[in-house]
């Protein structure tokens, strides 16, 4: 009898603890809204000079432009066709610039708001980032588009806590994709990964950010034509 007594009060308190341990945590996918990323570079007017230039004096080359850029959203762009003369050949280069940032702030995205409610996030188990190029009429191909995030605030690659997440390999003059959406690579423990779910977690904003400056050689046509990046951010959160 003793034995029985015994064995019961040992489930008795496996039970107590079982339930003790025992967090109600699920798992959630949450789809937030895509963001467009847009540069314009206007018309592609002539071509880049091949005459020999000097460095000292680039004028020989032209005098490059700053663009004026109307996002749909009111984030800060930054688009520019810069020359110059290369010191080494003597000859003149033009650079497409383009910075383009986003603040993603989650209390503001209705699939966020929807799912998570006023819960806490357990853990963040997953960050996919795939995007899209419905648009582009650029005039030049484009290597790659490297693309950060950082702190709130920040505007420039440069700035204190801003790290790579990924680059968008080569974009080619004319050709869009938008049925095939591809993907950056985000690795675990990376700093861009604990960044942004850590940003997610503690609900708090915190800013992509898109930068390029493909350069053109002389005897290419001036940068011109425009283009459009959707990012599409999935995340899969454990919540409380």
């Amino acid at each position: 009898m003793r034995n029985l007594t015994n064995v019961a009060g040992a489930l008795g308190f496996l039970a107590l603890g079982a339930s003790a341990c025992n967090v109600d945590v699920f798992d959630v996918d949450v789809p937030l809204s895509p963001h467009a990323y847009q540069a314009d570079f206007g018309a592609s007017s002539g071509t880049i000079p091949t005459v020999a230039c000097d460095p000292t004096m680039p004028t020989v080359c032209g005098t490059g432009q700053t663009l004026a850029v109307t996002t749909t959203d009111a984030a800060p762009a930054d688009v520019s066709v810069d020359v110059g003369c290369d010191a080494t050949t003597t000859r003149c280069f033009a650079e497409a610039h383009a910075r383009l940032t986003y603040e993603l702030d989650v209390l503001q995205d209705d699939a966020f708001v929807t799912k998570v409610e006023r819960r806490a996030i357990s853990v963040v188990r997953s960050v996919d980032l795939a995007y899209t190029l419905p648009t582009n009429t650029l005039t030049f191909d484009v290597p790659q588009i490297d693309v950060y995030v950082g702190p709130v605030g920040s505007k420039t690659e440069t700035d204190a806590g801003v790290v790579l997440v990924d680059s968008i390999q080569a974009i080619t003059a004319g050709l869009t994709f938008v049925a095939d959406r591809r993907h950056l690579t985000l690795a675990d423990a990376s700093p861009a990964r604990t960044l942004i779910a850590s940003s997610i977690q503690a609900k708090t904003p915190f800013v992509f950010l898109l930068v390029m400056a493909p350069r053109l050689d002389a005897g290419a046509p001036l940068p011109g034509g425009a283009f459009e990046i959707d990012i599409y951010p999935t995340l899969g959160l454990g919540l409380e």
